[in-house]
């Protein structure tokens, strides 16, 4: 008579790692990780503009999980805000040897940053998200702003120490009228931003 067969081994748990089809096809996050994700917010802003952007689609073309985006940023308007305060450069503080020369390079360069750039043409509605969180805006304030303006009050300085601007100049201010010209033209007025701009500006200021 013929012997049955031994019982089947029971099933033990694998204790190995998963098979690679398994595994999730993204790579691990982390400092390389939010790096692609910086770049991949920005080159979305400049294919579909800011209103296209999405979470999803970032994390999709960064190849990120969404949820990992969500644990770094409370939303997009911040994810956003971050990728423009920390890819795009402030630029060299100009030094063309004269102060009406110094303001006016860096007037040209304000205004090819917000006129002729994705990051430049997302910026009013970015600052429209933030804007209802005073602490969300503030932190991009000090992120993005205060290098760029250190470097006009630099400019702004060194004009007083030259004699070409009075003493008590009121630095804080008068960057606000040469930057303020700019965006004014650009969010509410349509007036032209031409290339001729900074120096009737500088102009009317007395330089």
């Amino acid at each position: 008579m013929t012997a049955p067969p031994p019982s089947a081994a029971p099933h033990e748990p694998r204790t190995g790692p998963a098979p690679a089809s398994s595994r999730a096809d993204r790579p691990a996050a982390g400092p390389r990780g939010r790096e692609r994700v910086l770049d991949a917010t920005l080159a979305l802003l400049a294919e579909a503009g800011y209103g296209r952007v999405t979470v999803e689609g970032v994390a999709a073309a960064s190849r990120v999980h969404k949820s990992t985006l969500y644990r770094w940023w409370p939303d997009k308007a911040a994810l956003v805000a971050d990728a423009l305060a920390s890819r795009l450069d402030a630029g060299p503080v100009p030094d063309t040897g004269t102060t009406r020369g110094d303001l006016a390079a860096w007037l040209e360069g304000t205004i090819a940053n917000y006129t002729a750039t994705p990051a430049g043409a997302a910026m009013p509605a970015l600052i429209a998200d933030l804007a209802g969180r005073p602490g969300a805006l503030d932190a991009f304030r000090a992120a993005f702003l205060t290098e760029r303006r250190a470097n006009c009050a630099t400019l702004l300085h060194r004009g007083i120490a030259r004699g070409d601007l009075p003493a008590d100049t009121d630095v804080d201010l008068f960057m606000d009228a040469l930057a303020g010209a700019v965006f004014y033209r650009q969010l509410v007025t349509g007036l032209p931003i031409d290339r001729d701009l900074p120096h009737r500006l500088l102009r009317l200021l007395g330089l």
